[in-house]
């Protein structure tokens, strides 16, 4: 347990680091992409070890409340996220700039234990993020993503 909190510790130290270092990152997100698009781009930077980039595709207001980047998707720490597979990603609601997905992760590779988990997103600027799942049932303005996560 100890491991787990200074890993985490750590993968947050590092993306605030990122964030504040600004333009010295060479990574892109790429434009136009689906909230399908972007969950499965956000969980193979994640299972790369490639925080900086996985950052990328979660919304600036849920950045700024960093327990773990990976929880947003996942639910799991970097270290069980290497032994799992993304096996869908499926839209299944969307009203206005706000989208609902399902996520359904195979937790160990050869396993049959599966995980269906829902996901929000905001478009902001014409692109698709990940909104912390907490800060969407607890920040008025996501009242609207909140009733499409609740109807999953």
């Amino acid at each position: 347990m100890r491991n787990k909190f200074i890993l985490v510790a750590v993968l947050i130290m590092i993306l605030v680091i990122v964030a504040g270092c600004g333009g010295g990152s060479s990574v892109k997100r790429p434009s136009g992409l689906s909230p399908e698009e972007v969950v499965h781009n956000f969980f193979d930077s994640a299972k790369n070890s490639r925080m900086n980039e996985a950052a990328l595709y979660v919304s600036p207001t849920s950045m700024s409340d960093t327990q773990t980047v990976l929880k947003f998707v996942t639910g799991q720490s970097s270290s069980t996220i290497k032994s799992s597979n993304l096996l869908s990603v499926k839209k299944v609601a969307q009203q206005g700039n706000y989208a609902a997905v399902i996520a359904t992760l195979q937790q160990e590779q050869n396993s049959l234990n599966i995980t269906i988990k829902p996901v929000g997103l905001e478009k902001i600027n014409g692109e698709w993020y990940i909104v912390d799942s907490d800060q969407v049932f607890r920040d008025a303005k996501y009242q609207v993503l909140a009733q499409l996560l609740r109807g999953l």
